[in-house]
Formats: C-alpha cells, structure tokens, sequence
C-alpha cells in the first residue's frame, strides 16, 4: 500500500515538473519572439523610412511576426530549460571515467562549431532561403553550442593527465570552482551571444523580407485627380486634367497610399511618396499569368 501511495506521489512530482518545465519554455520562448517580432518589424518599415506606427499590430502578434525568428525563440527556450533543469538536478556526468579525451574533443567540436554558426547566421544572405529554416539553423547552432559546452567542460575538469598550454590559459583556474558555477559561466556567456545573434538575425531578415517585397511586388498604373504636388514624377496627363504614373505599392495607412516610384540609381535609394487616398481615381493592374498545367 505504502509502495503504491508512494509511487503514485511520485508520478505525481513528475508530471507537475514536466508541466512547469512546458511552461517555463513557453514563458521564454514568448518573450524572445515579441522582441525578435517587434524588431523584425522596425527593420521592415525602416527600410522605406516609414514609423512603425504604419504597422498597427497587436502586441501578442509579434509572436508570430516572422515565423524564422519564432521557431530560433522556441530552440533558444527549450535549450535554456534544459540547461536550467540539468543545473538542478546535479550533479550530471555526461563524460564518464571512460575516455574524457574522447569527449574533450567532441565537446569541443560541437561548442565551436555551434558558437561560429550563430555568429555566421545574421551575415548571410537567407533571402532564398524556404520560410522557417533560418530559425532552425539558428536552433541547431544554439543546442550544438550549449550541449558541446557542457560536456567540453567536464571533460577538461576530468582530464587525468597535463593539460595543453590553451587549457591552462583557459580552464587551469577552473580545477578550484565547482562545475556547476563553471557551466553557469559558460552559459551566460552562450546565451548572451545567442541573444546577440537572434536579435541581429531578426534586423537583417525584417530588411531581406522588405527588400523582397518591394522587388516581386508588380509595378501598377496610378491614376490621380490632378497632378497637384506631384510635378517632380514622371506623370502622363490626360484631356480630363487626371494623371497617372507608374508605382510600387508599399502599404496604405492613415488615409494615405504610400508608393515608391521605383529604385534610384545613384545612390541606391527607395523614394517613398505619400498619396493621398481620395486622390486616388483608379488603380491598374498589369499582372502576367502562368498557364494551368506549365
């Protein structure tokens, strides 16, 4: 009866561990992807010079702003939980008595390799890229880092023999401090560049995915009542006194049509003009369209 009752207080423990653990990672992983959601955003609009207020959103919606920024947040927060949960549940040894060289070296792969592709990630061009996989690129970084860090650590600490001359510049000091204030350290040391890292992928994909909009976006045919305030533009007048030209469409906020007449040359620019909407007599549409079956 005893065995019984305790075994049912046991499952008891764990399931509501695994249900704090659930909502531990949803409580990270939504604050980073508002904040690489909000960023996303402002990097989005600055790239045609327009106030994030154009962007009236919701703040949960950021969450879901750029789904390659939210799928790095959901990595980032199961990996710190896990990392949380391993420091609380010390001691840990992932290296055993076996071959720590063997583990030293794996462990140091994985950190390095994790910790270069998380610096590397924001430089590169993931325009082309399929939606999302930025994000699990980034992930997979992160957890190759912060699992190739743990063991990397334990098994420079479990190192029988003398160390190298960069052990002893890096880790020497180390023998003196308990592990789990060792992986702590390293911990605030990856998360800090993870942070630093999520944070600059969303600036540069919000510019990417704005850059990609306006170049597939099809040029239409803007008809105005007059050309009134917009002589400097390339208009064709009509008998009735209306003119047209051909723009961009960026967005429409406030009352007003905000287009971009196209790319300038010297310097590489986005000109942005504001229209206003009750200006705005007609809208034309020249659209090319692929054949069912090609």
């Amino acid at each position: 009866m005893n065995k019984e009752l305790m075994k049912q207080e046991s499952t008891g423990k764990l399931g509501e561990s695994w249900l704090g653990y659930g909502a531990e990672i949803l409580a990270i992983f939504f604050a980073l992807a508002v904040m690489t959601g909000r960023i996303y955003t402002l990097s989005y609009w600055n790239v045609f010079g327009l106030p994030p207020e154009l962007n009236d959103t919701a703040f949960i919606n950021y969450a879901i702003m750029s789904p390659n920024t939210a799928v790095a947040s959901m990595f980032m927060a199961a990996g710190t939980v896990a990392m949380i949960v391993l420091f609380r549940r010390q001691p840990y040894d992932f290296v055993g008595d076996g071959s720590p060289m063997a583990a030293y070296l794996i462990g140091w792969s994985a950190f390095w390799v994790g910790a270069i592709a998380i610096g590397m990630i924001p430089k590169v061009n993931s325009s082309a890229w399929t939606t999302g996989t930025v994000g699990i690129a980034f992930g997979l970084a992160y957890f190759f880092a912060i699992g190739g860090q743990v063991v990397w650590v334990q098994a420079v600490l479990k190192r029988q023999k003398e160390l190298s001359k960069w052990d002893k510049i890096l880790f020497g000091w180390l023998k003196k401090v308990p592990i789990i204030l060792v992986q702590i350290f390293f911990m605030v040391g990856l998360v800090s560049l993870s942070l630093w890292g999520i944070f600059d992928t969303a600036q540069k994909f919000g510019a990417n995915e704005a850059k990609m909009m306006y170049i597939t976006r099809p040029q239409v045919t803007l008809q105005l009542d007059s050309p009134k305030g917009f002589e400097d533009l390339p208009l064709v007048a009509n008998s009735s006194g209306a003119a047209s030209f051909k723009v961009y469409i960026i967005t429409e906020a406030g009352g007003f049509l905000y287009v971009s007449p196209g790319v300038t040359k010297t310097p590489l620019q986005i000109h942005v003009r504001a229209v206003p909407v009750s200006r705005v007599q007609a809208i034309q549409y020249a659209v090319s369209a692929t054949p069912i079956g090609e």
